[in-house]
């Protein structure tokens, strides 16, 4: 056999790698554990984004993203190419946050208590200059409604959430990432969306209220 590398494929005759991550867990695991450093500078912030979303808390965050790496660590010499590397961190974060959630028994997404986990929480584009300031203040209510209700959510419907609409991710890798069939991430992001819909509505002033379901917006619960 050639000395193709790790993770690569030959196109015309040259080796083009597929993803730079897999040798450095190959390195890791022949005993160069120092190139790990890699994989961290690489992935942390994605992964602390990823895992605020989650667990609505930053020092949580930070320590969930600790313990993805010991983990990733630990599992290099076991890790099996299927997919990019960031997919398959992304799965033992996803896992570790539903773990910590149901340990907890909260279902929250995000801190709504305002003590700073807004500063680092997705929120809603800046206004451009000279925006009306009503129509500013409106966009921040509806920011406030949508990250009650998000934290309402079901944890996996929550987990599907996040990577489909904070981490755009396409189906494939949230079903890569959670251990579902795309199907399945389909489905939940149905329910979940109609869910949030239904919230936002019911938060809503009545008149608006009233126009929202004048549209057919499903009551909270329904098209489970």
């Amino acid at each position: 056999m050639g000395s193709r590398g790790v993770g690569a494929r030959t196109h015309a005759g040259v080796t083009v790698p597929l993803d730079p991550d897999r040798e450095v867990l190959a390195r890791v695991a022949a005993g160069e554990v120092e190139v790990f450093g890699l994989l961290v500078e690489r992935h942390q912030e994605r992964l602390l984004r990823l895992c605020h979303r989650m667990l609505g808390e930053p020092e949580a965050a930070r320590d969930a993203v600790q313990e993805v790496f010991v983990k990733a660590f630990r599992k290099a010499g076991a890790y099996r190419p299927r997919g990019q590397v960031f997919t398959w961190l992304y799965r033992i974060a996803v896992n570790h946050c539903l773990n910590r959630v149901r340990r907890r028994s909260i279902v929250r997404f995000l801190r709504l208590d305002g003590d700073g986990a807004e500063d680092r929480a997705p929120g809603p584009e800046p206004a451009a200059e000279g925006a009306d300031p009503l129509a500013v203040l409106e966009a921040r209510r509806r920011w406030q409604r949508t990250r009650r209700a998000l934290a309402r959510l079901p944890p996996g419907q929550r987990a599907v959430v996040v990577l489909a609409r904070f981490e755009g991710l396409a189906h494939k890798e949230i079903a890569a990432a959670l251990g579902i069939t795309p199907g399945a991430v389909e489905s939940r992001l149905v329910r979940a969306m109609r869910t949030l819909q239904a919230a936002l509505v019911e938060e809503e002033p009545p008149g608006r209220a009233q126009e929202a379901r004048a549209r057919g917006v499903p009551p909270r619960g329904g098209g489970r």
